[in-house]
């Protein structure tokens, strides 16, 4: 059974027993999130989908076993179902075992690749609307994107008066290689994926995997139409942020799926990402790489208008308020040594604060920017999840 791209280093195969108990678990972990109602349900297809993702790493591509009749405890059909074996059998066995009726756009996007592996079964959410209520954004938040927003603005500006060079190839190795230097713990500890799906059906691209000797931080390499700067950053920066988050999680103990790839932990992973990205846009300021900080600061400015209700709001984000969220206060949270930067490994949230007490000594604009964050967080209400 294909595993970890063949193009990485170390094992490259895994028993499909071994797939199994992998998708069984982080389908089991998805479930598990930091919200009520509508919200809770349309969390958990997104997460169901994010692990369908990494079945697709795990799975053999080779077509699958002609489908069986399935049945329920009481003894009715419930149509054709594939084989349950390997991983999507793990994710069949959850998703059929959790009671969840529709998923929205996140279950659109689960059945899509559940559909790779052969016929959809019948036990999966549809499409339709998440029923029930979802909670709006609270005023600190709103507060908080402000201060991102015109950080990212002043990036943008300083970025514009920067020497610009040309962006990398669009190749994860030489990605993550340029980002390296921007990121305050970064490591190699991981293997290359090759998916036949995009960006936008994969989202989430970073995992945690089983293999021999044990389980590793995997990344899956998939085409994109953002732009070749975009990709950049977005690999070289934040993706390679979570890549060496999982790194020192699994140092501390090997786990696949990684605590941080589902709801509680989901939230403290973005929220490092986003702390290295600002990190970074001042480090390549100082650089005089104009034409990171200028994307950096762009991106800074989307996380804050895309929340529901935004100025841009992303359709992604309209019924997880609390995913969204994170990706404006997580930042805020870690530089200033809140709740979250207490939830990370020592390694890497030292190596971070230290990292961030440099540039802010070296661009004034930085300590600023600090400054008002702590101030906000001194008089905000405490966030779910964390």
């Amino acid at each position: 059974m294909p595993g970890p791209g063949d193009d990485a280093p170390g094992p490259t195969h895994v028993a499909a027993s071994a797939a199994y108990a992998w998708a069984i678990a982080a389908a089991n972990a998805a479930v598990e999130v930091p919200a009520v109602n509508a919200e809770a349900a349309a969390w958990a297809v997104r997460g169901w989908a994010d692990v369908a993702v990494g079945c697709l790493a795990l799975d053999d591509p080779a077509p699958a076993r002609p489908p069986r009749s399935a049945r329920d405890l009481s003894g009715r059909s419930l149509g054709s179902a594939l084989d349950l074996s390997g991983a999507f059998g793990g994710l069949d066995e959850v998703v059929r075992a959790v009671p969840i009726v529709s998923g929205g756009q996140h279950a659109a996007r689960l059945r899509r690749l559940r559909k790779l592996a052969g016929p959809v079964p019948p036990w999966y959410p549809d499409a339709r609307l998440v029923p029930g209520p979802v909670r709006g954004v609270g005023r600190f938040i709103w507060q908080a994107a402000d201060l991102l927003t015109r950080f990212g603005e002043d990036l943008m500006t300083t970025g514009a008066g920067l020497p610009w060079a040309a962006s990398c190839p669009l190749s994860s190795a030489r990605q993550l290689a340029w980002g390296a230097r921007y990121r305050p713990s970064p490591s190699d500890a991981h293997v290359t994926v090759r998916l036949p799906v995009n960006r936008f059906l994969a989202r989430r691209t970073w995992m945690c995997l089983p293999g021999r000797p044990g389980p590793r931080p995997a990344v899956a390499e998939v085409p994109s139409t953002a732009s070749p700067l975009a990709q950049q950053i977005w690999r070289g920066i934040h993706e390679g942020a979570h890549l060496d988050h999982l790194g020192a999680l699994t140092a501390l103990g090997p786990a696949a799926p990684s605590p941080a790839e589902f709801g509680t932990g989901l939230l403290i992973a973005e929220s490092y990402a986003m702390a290295v990205e600002v990190l970074a846009a001042v480090e390549c300021i100082l650089a005089e790489e104009g034409h990171a900080v200028w994307q950096l600061g762009a991106g800074l400015i989307e996380r804050a208008t895309r929340l529901p209700g935004g100025s841009d709001p992303a359709p992604e984000f309209v019924d997880l308020p609390t995913l969204a969220e994170v990706y404006v206060r997580g930042p805020l949270e870690i530089l200033t040594g809140g709740d979250a930067a207490r939830a990370l490994p020592d390694q890497i949230v030292g190596s971070l604060r230290a990292r961030w007490r440099s540039a802010c000594a070296a661009y004034p604009p930085a300590t600023a920017f600090g400054s008002a964050a702590a101030e906000l967080l001194g008089r905000s209400p405490r966030p779910p999840g964390y």
